[in-house]
């Protein structure tokens, strides 16, 4: 293993902010390589969390280091200053990495640093960014691709996640990592994490199970794993959202992950003041919950389910 310097800024009033990769050397110089992004956000804990636990498997958990194939990049922090106090983006003007790329060295703060990322990490085969949901709401893991004309559908099915979100393309993707990786012929592909302040075992273990997986089907590892899931492609039209109607004190009877039937009674609206049930989340379909909001209270109008519909 060798660490690799990415990027060094220097701050007037705190320590440089140093972006170290981790770079694992393969035995077979015709195998396929791939660079994997961790945190980009101040809030990203389970995708640092992730990131790490990959560095300690692939130094410490494969003795025999002619099973690691293909070249493995793995760097875990990019934004530490944000990490470090708590903070979503770029602490000094709120701006976000991941809408940056790829980057310029005569802009703004972030949008050198995401120059310096992405110059270390393009010519990859592979590109795997790790992410959490920017709103408030609970997930499972899943695969992220935009419709850009440059996916891989059947790459991202190798994960073995539950879902693969194939999303349409925004003006606004088109200056994240995964695009711009895409645009320079690297398979790229972003996991997304539940937001969570908390590391939540089962579904770090499912993040770590389904990169190992990845690594493996595509000779990047000499590792035998079990098969995942079958991923199911989600488009939009094939999820049903469910919004809040009226506030409360939100009362989730279905975890993200739950199977459910039509007509089943999966959350409740609770007035804050008098108690009273305000009104009731009936399922209008059969399928599955990836995504139920996480706060204690809930405003008008906001998202309080998303199903991926089963029929």
């Amino acid at each position: 293993m060798k660490i690799i310097e990415i990027a060094n800024f220097t701050s007037l009033n705190r320590a440089p902010l140093v972006i170290e990769g981790y770079l694992f050397e393969g035995s077979d110089p015709y195998a396929p390589s791939v660079a994997i992004v961790g945190a980009m956000e101040g809030k990203n804990i389970l995708p640092l969390y992730s990131a790490s636990k990959l560095v300690d498997f692939l130094k410490n958990k494969i003795h025999d280091k002619d099973k690691i194939r293909g070249n493995i990049l793995v760097i875990p922090s990019i934004n530490s200053y944000a990490l470090n106090i708590n903070e979503r983006f770029w602490p000094l003007d709120k701006t976000n990495i991941n809408t940056m790329f790829p980057g310029y060295e005569l802009g703004e703060t972030t949008q050198r640093i995401a120059k310096k990322v992405f110059d270390a990490i393009r010519g990859y085969t592979y590109g795997i960014i790790l992410e959490s949901r920017e709103d408030l709401s609970n997930c499972i893991p899943y695969v992220k691709l935009f419709k850009s004309g440059f996916e891989d559908i059947e790459g991202a099915k190798t994960f073995g996640f539950r879902v693969v979100n194939h999303r349409e393309l925004t003006p606004v993707d088109t200056v994240t990592l995964q695009y711009n990786w895409q645009l320079w012929e690297t398979k790229a592909y972003s996991i997304v994490c539940p937001n969570k302040n908390q590391i939540d075992i089962d579904n770090s273990n499912e993040i770590f199970e389904g990169i190992i997986q990845f690594l493996s089907k595509n000779k990047l590892i000499d590792y035998r794993v079990l098969n995942g899931f079958e991923s199911v492609i989600a488009a939009q039209e094939d999820i049903e959202i469910a919004k809040a109607p009226k506030s409360g004190i939100f009362i989730t009877m279905k975890k993200e992950g739950t199977y459910i039937s039509k007509g089943d009674v999966i959350g409740q609206i609770v007035h804050s003041l008098n108690g009273e049930i305000v009104h009731t989340f009936i399922s209008t379909c059969n399928g599955m919950i990836v995504c139920c909001y996480k706060n204690g209270l809930i405003l008008e109008g906001a998202l309080a389910f998303r199903i991926i519909k089963s029929d």
